[in-house]
């Protein structure tokens, strides 16, 4: 589903992804095909997707990191060629190209061990890298004009997550923030789930009316024109890194050292992305392994100054 399995037919791409996160496939660049299930409620999903693949009769299915019961919708509807990621036990059961893979090792990008998926479904041995996504932005120029925004004229900071990685403090982003608000607006972005970043944040700018807060005002499509439209984005490793570079904007990601979280596996990808990631050696001369993080605080040690630095160059 988006990580989860697209079919082919005679090379028509159909994709499946999980619920919710079709404003993706919506703004690509070319536009996908694509059919949203609930990754949750396989009591629903199930029937559908099998109902699918009885009427589209795939060739080819590859499946990113998909929960079990899409694995078995393909076996029990019998396509030629099941792919994916052999991990967990559905993998091994119910795929018939299944591909062994260390990606903790992070090596190569996520995107790179997708495509050595896909090779290994389709029989191709070329050495082609994975393609970049490419996002399009409604450009709405009410929306800028509502919150009295101009193209190219503002910073988007996104200082939420996940918490599949360590982020930047809050204290730098505040940092950040007071150095480059006095002589360019600031929009924060986020959602209810970013709150516990973004609290401190609003309370410090809250008299400041060169700082906006945009958090839980946004449509996705609204998101991306916000970011499209940006000078530059401030954020650390999560979705909206991808969403922004993806759309072609400056993007300035913040990442660890953390061997399962270093921006070598998951790091924007676009024409205009600068990367931050924490030093690698530890105050006591001992190399990061990922294993200190609570004694040596590591993403402190990526500066303001460093993405001040940056910024003053766009």
């Amino acid at each position: 589903m988006c990580r989860s399995g697209f079919f082919l037919k005679d090379w028509n791409q159909q994709w499946v992804i999980a619920k919710g996160l079709g404003f993706v496939p919506d703004h690509a660049n070319p536009p996908r095909k694509y059919l949203e299930l609930s990754k949750e409620d396989s009591k629903t999903s199930l029937p559908k997707l099998r109902a699918f693949l009885k009427e589209y009769k795939p060739d080819v299915a590859v499946s990113f990191q998909a929960p079990w019961w899409v694995s078995y919708a393909l076996w029990a509807e019998g396509v030629p060629v099941r792919a994916g990621v052999r991990s967990q036990w559905h993998s091994f059961l119910f795929l018939n190209k299944g591909l062994r893979q260390r990606r903790s090792l992070a090596i190569k990008h996520e995107a790179e061990y997708n495509l050595d998926v896909l090779k290994h479904a389709l029989d191709n041995t070329s050495t082609d890298t994975a393609p970049v996504l490419k996002l399009e932005a409604p450009a709405n120029l009410p929306l800028l004009e509502k919150h009295q925004l101009t193209a190219n004229g503002y910073i988007v900071v996104h200082p939420g997550m996940a918490g599949s990685a360590l982020n930047w403090p809050i204290a730098n982003y505040i940092e950040l923030i007071k150095q480059v608000s006095p002589h360019t607006k600031v929009v924060l972005t986020g959602t209810a789930a970013d709150e516990k970043w973004l609290t401190d944040i609003k309370a410090t700018f809250k008299n400041d009316t060169n700082v906006i807060c945009l958090q839980g005002l946004l449509k996705a499509s609204e998101l991306f024109t916000v970011l499209k439209n940006s000078k530059a984005v401030v954020v650390p490793s999560t979705g909206v890194a991808h969403m922004a570079a993806s759309l072609g904007a400056t993007v300035l990601g913040i990442y660890p050292h953390v061997r399962v979280q270093k921006p070598v596996r998951w790091a924007a990808r676009g024409p205009q992305v600068h990367i931050f990631e924490a030093p690698t050696v530890n105050p006591d001369g001992s190399h990061c392994d990922g294993t200190h993080c609570e004694e040596f605080h590591c993403m402190e040690k990526i500066t303001v100054e460093q993405l001040l630095h940056t910024l003053s160059s766009l």
